[in-house]
């Protein structure tokens, strides 16, 4: 007997529903990026729909072009700073980075953190190597290590930024860099260890369009694709169940 359609299988509209969250979720696909190894295991979500399997950081930096200059802020979390100056944690009168990193010790080690923090970087704007001027260091009351760098401001063309320090770090750890201009919007970003130590951005000449301020439509431009769609196909269902058995 004919079904009527009032009774018509609703299937295709939760197929529709799936299919666009599936759009917007693959449309915004991202790794998980934390510090913590242990946080790390419990995310292992390997094989869910728009993710992967967590990348453990071992530091992360952000530099931003100002007025005064390439400043950098690199944050190093849980006494990994003090593992580069001390791998082995031998050194007399540096604190141990697994037990007693604090604030009157930290005051002692300042001078050696700094000093080694002037070497971190590698950065070439149009192939001419920038100096870094001012370095500074802070500890967290996470103990994570923040260190300050200000590099002279670069011209609109090609910056390499280089991470020197990577092959110290622990295996399968990274470092993510992350590139922005004086209003915050992103030149480029990446996750860089031992395989990839360095990162290339274009700076632009002021007023120039940026890739990234096209780029950061394109999820929105798939989804509303998908949505334009999806409507589609709806109103060719509701179409053809009109025209079925029954009317």
């Amino acid at each position: 007997m004919p079904m009527s359609p009032r009774h018509h299988p609703s299937t295709p509209l939760w197929l529709c529903a799936a299919w666009l969250g599936g759009l917007f979720t693959a449309a915004n696909a991202h790794d998980t990026i934390i510090f913590d190894p242990v946080e790390a295991a419990k995310l292992s979500i390997n094989g869910t729909w728009g993710q992967s399997t967590p990348i453990v950081l071992h530091g992360q930096a952000t530099a931003t072009l100002r007025p005064e200059g390439l400043e950098i802020d690199l944050t190093m979390a849980d006494g990994a700073a003090y593992k580069l100056l001390d791998p082995n944690q031998t050194t007399t009168g540096v604190a141990n980075a697994t037990t007693d990193v604090n604030n009157v010790q930290f005051a002692k080690d300042e001078p050696l953190l700094i000093e080694r923090a002037r070497n971190f970087f590698k950065i070439a704007n149009n192939g001419a190597e920038l100096k870094v001027g001012s370095v500074s260091v802070e500890l967290t009351s996470a103990r994570d290590t923040i260190f300050h760098l200000i590099f002279p401001s670069p011209s609109p063309g090609t910056l390499d930024l280089g991470l020197t320090y990577l092959g110290q770090i622990p295996a399968g750890e990274k470092d993510l860099l992350t590139v922005l201009d004086g209003s915050g919007t992103t030149l480029g970003s990446a996750t860089l260890g031992v395989d990839s130590p360095s990162l290339e951005v274009s700076i632009p000449t002021p007023g120039a369009l940026l890739p990234t301020e096209q780029a950061r439509s394109i999820p929105w431009l798939i989804f509303a694709v998908g949505a334009i769609t999806v409507a589609a196909v709806l109103g060719l269902l509701n179409k053809l169940r009109k025209a079925g058995p029954g009317r």
